[in-house]
């Protein structure tokens, strides 16, 4: 039973990194030289995921700054500072990792030819999972970073349900709860479709 939990919280743990790396295989794993002009459109796409990736980090930095100059939230539980200075530091460690696989990613052109491919998908099975890991890590630091920030948005405004009497608050936590099912389920929907077995 333990191996399975386990082999299941590793799955969630990875996931996006599970599901590209089928597409990842297919691509440029399979790919030859002579596909110069195929190398080239993929590392101009991943330069540009990476930039709006350093972006979207940057954006979500700043929102979560500014909430914890919230007055509540020093007087709230403290699991949401928590996850708030955690969800930053994830952020902010996805926009310095953008920033170093953006070099990277600029550099491989200038190699010789005989460099070029391994450069971005690694030589032998291990350097092709660890490749493809790195490349996905800002992404997967950002999804964390907002994932935490949420845990401490949802206790500090759920915890209302159980501090004090009944009362405004705890009509927001409600409210919120509602929109939190929704948004949940949406998403849950989103990526079970764009994950889809029939895709990989």
């Amino acid at each position: 039973m333990a191996p399975k939990l386990f082999k299941l919280f590793l799955f969630i743990l990875t996931h996006p990194w599970r599901c590209l790396h089928i597409g990842f295989a297919n691509g440029l794993w399979k790919n030859h030289m002579e596909d110069q002009l195929k190398m080239d459109m993929w590392v101009k796409a991943k330069k540009k995921e990476l930039s709006e990736a350093a972006i979207c980090a940057t954006v979500v930095g700043a929102a979560i700054t500014a909430s914890i100059q919230w007055n509540q939230t020093y007087d709230a539980h403290w699991s949401i500072l928590g996850f708030w200075y955690g969800a930053l530091l994830l952020s902010l460690l996805s926009v310095v990792i953008c920033f170093h696989l953006g070099i990277y990613l600029s550099s491989i052109p200038l190699r010789p030819d005989w460099t070029y491919r391994s450069a971005i998908v690694g030589e032998g099975t291990f350097g092709r999972y660890a490749s493809l890991w790195v490349l996905q890590t800002p992404t997967q630091l950002l999804s964390y970073s907002i994932i935490s920030y949420v845990l401490g948005l949802s206790v500090m405004i759920i915890s209302h349900l159980w501090e004090g009497p009944w009362g405004d608050g705890s009509k927001v936590a409600m409210l919120y709860i509602g929109y939190l099912i929704l948004g949940l389920s949406i998403y849950i929907s989103t990526v079970i479709w764009i994950y889809r077995a029939d895709l990989q």
